[in-house]
């Protein structure tokens, strides 16, 4: 049995033309033309693999096979993209998992379990602020005022964008599934790790947890040529050396803590006067729990002793968070012997990115496939990784499938 690579290939360009932006790359945010055209061109590609077509409460597709008994055993992931994202984020886990199940289906009939292919309507969170929103209905976690309360950067609502498309929010949580065994998403890494280790297959051990620290700096605004420099009270001097301690003290912790600051806001914000006040964003990132806790400490306890040397006001606030998950055992070991019946010697590794497949292992025994990014890229036009790759991994995936399904 093996995956149709043409087809795959394909299939993911007819993608990435939707949604094309003339700077390159692609947009499909969720609710949108763009969004509405690849689902339905999805739904087409489901419906000549054979499969029952369904679309739920918030958007997502489901594609079934007919047979099968029990909970289902299901794969896939999500197809808006984030603005100019290049064409594998999310579209490589639908329409490999899509040709892995035709494949399985045309080679070994009916499976004991069913089998479905999953398109979550959104995972990227990159028009709404509804990160996971498709899982988050599958595992009825979504609070029900959002629809209402959360708004694009137009000021349209989810509640809005989804009429649009004949969606009631009213009937959000019929989305909820209690009838899943186990789902396995395949990803780009979209990192440099697992091509600097030579290997071709990475099989997910834990998806990293993460804390958004919120630190403000309050100084004194004054005139930049009538203050001498020991008289100053310069709030952005002070974050400067803040953000130094936020790349020094994670890469003391080691891999796989990470620590980002990618957002500064400086006021009043004018050449000619001293920064008064300075608020920045602390991304942290590791995949256990108590270590992420020692990193946000360790962060925090810096920020107020550089602030304590300069007579500076420091507030740090932890504005969000979200805990480690870590994959099922199952699922894990049905991956690395699957890339050994391909010939593969699978890579274990933590996943620095948040998926689909963390939300799921909420209610089932969840799993994930990396393949390769090219240079680590991704989220920008240069995303890319070989064909070979490509179809190394759709055939994994359907090999972990058969596992799970059939065997």
């Amino acid at each position: 049995m093996e995956i149709n690579e043409d087809l795959l290939v394909s299939y993911l360009d007819d993608l990435a033309a939707i949604g094309a932006q003339r700077e390159g790359g692609c947009w499909r945010p969720l609710y949108g033309v763009e969004w509405a055209e690849a689902r339905k061109r999805v739904s087409g590609w489901m419906t000549d693999a054979g499969l029952e077509v369904r679309s739920d409460a918030v958007g997502n597709l489901w594609g079934r096979t007919s047979g099968g008994t029990g909970k289902c055993v299901v794969t896939g992931s999500h197809i808006d993209t984030v603005r100019n994202g290049g064409r594998l984020d999310g579209a490589l886990g639908v329409v490999a998992g899509l040709l892995a199940v035709r494949a399985l289906v045309q080679a070994h009939g009916t499976p004991q379990r069913p089998l479905e292919v999953l398109m979550t309507c959104e995972e990227e969170g990159s028009r709404f602020a509804t990160n996971f929103w498709g899982a988050r209905a599958i595992v009825g976690t979504i609070d029900p005022a959002e629809p209402q309360t959360v708004t694009d950067s137009e000021g349209v609502t989810l509640a809005q964008a989804m009429a649009e498309h004949g969606l009631n929010p009213a009937n959000i949580a019929s989305a909820q599934r209690d009838d899943l065994a186990a789902f396995i998403e395949l990803h780009i890494e979209q990192g440099r790790v697992l091509e600097s280790s030579g290997k071709h297959i990475g099989v997910v051990t834990t998806i990293v947890g993460g804390k958004y620290l919120k630190v403000t700096v309050k100084g004194r605004p004054d005139h930049a040529g009538t203050t001498p420099m020991g008289m100053r009270e310069d709030a952005l001097v002070v974050a400067a050396q803040m953000v130094q301690d936020v790349e020094t003290i994670a890469s003391e912790m080691g891999a796989p803590a990470v620590a980002t600051v990618g957002q500064l806001t400086i006021e009043p914000f004018q050449a000619n006067v001293v920064p008064g006040r300075v608020s920045f964003m602390i991304d942290l990132r590791h995949a256990d729990a108590g270590l992420l806790d020692q990193l946000a400490q360790r962060l925090t306890k810096a920020a107020h002793r550089i602030g304590g040397t300069r007579n500076i006001s420091v507030q740090v606030e932890e504005t969000h968070s979200r805990p480690p998950v870590g994959m099922a055992g199952d699922v894990i070991t049905s991956l690395v012997d699957a890339a050994k019946d391909r010939g593969s010697e699978a890579s274990l590794m933590v996943s620095g990115a948040g998926h689909d497949a963390q939300i799921l292992a909420k209610v089932c025994s969840a799993g994930m496939l990396f393949v390769p990014s090219i240079g680590g890229r991704s989220h920008c036009p240069e995303e890319n990784t070989d064909t070979d790759d490509l179809a190394l991994g759709a055939n994994v995936l359907a090999s972990a499938l058969w596992r799970l399904a059939y065997g």
